[in-house]
């Protein structure tokens, strides 16, 4: 017999706990728009399309604001050097009359401005190139505020590319789903660049289950 038939009192309380933090945050959290970390209010939620498709990727996905940078960085925190340059992603997926892309030298970081996100958000990706002669490799980390207010700094894996442009890898954000249970609403992308330089463009994220 197991711990959880031996204890049913002990399970019911630990659903009844589950389901008050729940309902607590519903009540905390009003609007997926709120803000994050003092940044911009999450935006762009309805503007979804499908960059990726051509490599088998047939799932909806909204762009980060500000993630095609071709009006500069605005929401976005950058140092170490970042900055947006003259260069598009090759694919020209977001439109075909864009012309810049972020460059992230060694040790730089970019922060994202927040974006929408609610259950059922799996995937970010992004296109990426190594700009520089060394290996190195492109550190992401997702940013979320739990529900107590807290910042949480989640590893999303590391990158690594050629110096061909490229989609990335999927973006996992299976444990950020886990906190969106507990009210976070928005979630921002932190990207450092270790060991040598990248470039970035068309940032995105998959808002909705499409599979």
């Amino acid at each position: 017999m197991t711990t959880a038939a031996r204890h049913p009192r002990l399970l019911a309380y630990a659903f009844a706990v589950i389901g008050l933090l729940v309902a607590f945050a519903m009540m905390v959290s009003p609007s997926a728009e709120a803000g994050l970390i003092g940044t911009a209010p999450a935006s762009g939620c309805d503007e979804i399309s499908q960059p990726f498709a051509r490599w088998g990727d047939s799932n909806n996905y909204l762009l980060v604001p500000g993630g095609s940078f071709e009006s500069g960085t605005p929401g976005w925190s950058l140092s170490g050097g970042a900055a947006t340059l003259a260069g598009n992603e090759s694919f020209y997926v977001h439109s075909s009359r864009d012309k810049r892309s972020l460059y992230l030298p060694s040790g730089s970081t970019a922060l994202s401005p927040t974006v929408c996100f609610g259950l059922g958000d799996w995937h970010s990706r992004l296109f990426v190139r190594n700009a520089g002669s060394g290996q190195g490799s492109l550190k992401v980390d997702v940013v979320t505020k739990s529900l107590l207010g807290l910042v949480s700094i989640l590893d999303g894996g590391s990158i690594s590319a050629s110096g061909v442009w490229a989609p990335s890898p999927r973006i996992g954000l299976t444990f950020t789903n886990l906190c969106s249970l507990l009210g976070v609403k928005a979630v921002a992308f932190r990207f450092r660049a270790q060991g040598g330089s990248f470039q970035v463009d068309d940032v995105y994220l998959d808002p909705w289950k499409s599979f």
